[in-house]
């Protein structure tokens, strides 16, 4: 979830019915941008994520907050990092770092910031969301997110390409197995349009079909409210076993 107030029109128990229904694991909402905490009006002071946590986490629906992160004050956005979760009773943490980190002199930084969230955090479970291909973007700092992490959520998004899903996730486990230290991959899948390419239905069926062949403890999907308007056939697929 992005903008919680266009999932469901931002009704807490639609979204945990829906939710429900799908028989999902886990909801990974954004509760943080940068060093800001996020989905929160700003003119009142109304934190719209509170509600829809609680009534996921009754469901028995765990709960990972996310942030999106830009490296330039990691102590700041690691403290925002460590108040939301805790504030709101988290089941899990997801660091989301791409163009920003990749400079290297923001090795220091992502250490510096995971660091932080660590002490603070203990054990609750934490999670980075990057790219796909690791030997794309060498210069992130792959090891010192990945170090504090329990789980790696890799952004397995196929754009401009078709009927390669599988092969493509296939190629992002192999080549994190190569990056130190190795997390447990649960990848996420794209339901979005971007410049005229959409992802098929039976694209998503064999991603997760992929997943399972590679015992893969979970997949997710980016994102709730573009899935829900562009692709709401997508409600209502079912994996074949």
């Amino acid at each position: 979830i992005w903008m919680l107030k266009q999932c469901e029109n931002g009704n807490p128990d639609r979204i945990a019915a829906l939710a429900r229904e799908s028989n999902l694991s886990h909801v990974l909402i954004k509760v943080a941008d940068g060093a800001f905490p996020y989905n929160i009006d700003l003119d009142n002071g109304f934190d719209y994520a509170r509600p829809v946590v609680k009534k996921l986490q009754a469901q028995n629906i765990a709960v990972y907050g996310w942030q999106y992160v830009y490296g330039d004050y990691p102590d700041q956005e690691a403290n925002i990092a460590v108040a939301r979760s805790l504030e709101l009773g988290l089941d899990g943490f997801v660091v989301n770092a791409e163009k920003e980190y990749q400079v290297p002199a923001k090795a220091r930084a992502a250490s510096r910031y995971m660091t932080i969230l660590r002490n603070n955090l203990g054990s609750l479970p934490m999670a980075l969301s990057s790219y796909r291909y690791p030997s794309y973007h060498p210069n992130l700092p792959w090891t010192e997110f990945l170090e504090r992490c329990d789980y790696n959520m890799p952004q397995v998004y196929w754009v401009k390409s078709n009927n390669n899903a599988g092969e493509q996730l296939q190629r992002c486990v192999n080549e994190f197995k190569n990056i130190h230290p190795f997390r447990p991959i649960i990848p996420t899948g794209p339901t979005y349009k971007q410049d005229g390419w959409v992802p098929y239905e039976s694209e998503l069926i064999e991603f997760m079909q992929v997943a399972k062949k590679l015992n893969l403890s979970a997949v997710n999907f980016w994102y709730w409210e573009g899935c829900r308007r562009d692709f709401p056939a997508f409600s209502v697929i079912n994996i074949p076993s």
